[in-house]
């Protein structure tokens, strides 16, 4: 069930962020997830409805991203889950907003990691209250993936693959549990 604006159309922090979420008998925010195009607007209004450090790796690996990639960060932070669940969710290393613009200059489709929310947390100074997820969603129509099992990937050193995700099947969320696929 849709209950658009649970935060009543009260916006948050100076970005103006407002939220919608998708209340089922499970909470959907958990496990391998897609936030979708609806998830983070500002001010109530959506997609579409009209530090440079974390590329270090990148390019140590020879990569270059490129229009209508997918990228992946890995944080190692799933390895705190469970055995320290307080600071778990207290906060998390992430994107911020530098780079959040600096993928959505790319083109990106998406944008994922092994945190929960994507983003640093607790935000940067002068940064907005999920200000990344405003850049990324709301701004530039570039889907956030959250709880991926990244450490596979890179035990296994695959940073270029095909990755492939199946369609949700709910409808009508703004947010879904996905299983993702990755193959070389």
């Amino acid at each position: 069930m849709l209950q658009p604006g649970q935060a009543g159309g009260v916006s948050l922090g100076g970005t103006k962020t407002t939220y919608n979420d998708d209340l089922y008998m499970g909470w959907v925010g958990t496990g391998s997830q897609l936030d979708g195009l609806g998830h983070i607007g500002i001010n109530n209004v959506y997609y579409n409805c009209n530090k440079n450090s974390e590329f270090v790796q990148a390019k140590r690996q020879g990569i270059q991203i490129k229009k209508g990639d997918v990228v992946l960060f890995h944080t190692g932070w799933q390895a705190v889950e469970g055995k320290d669940n307080k600071r778990f969710l207290a906060g998390e290393p992430g994107l911020g907003k530098d780079s959040a613009l600096y993928l959505a200059s790319k083109d990106v489709v998406a944008v994922g990691s092994d945190t929960w929310a994507l983003e640093v947390i607790l935000f940067d100074k002068d940064v907005g209250v999920f200000e990344v997820h405003q850049i990324l969603l709301a701004r530039n129509g570039i889907y956030i993936l959250e709880n991926m099992n990244t450490g596979p990937l890179v035990a296994d050193k695959a940073y270029e693959f095909m990755f492939v995700l199946g369609a949700s099947r709910m409808t009508g969320g703004v947010q879904a549990i996905v299983n993702p696929v990755a193959i070389r």
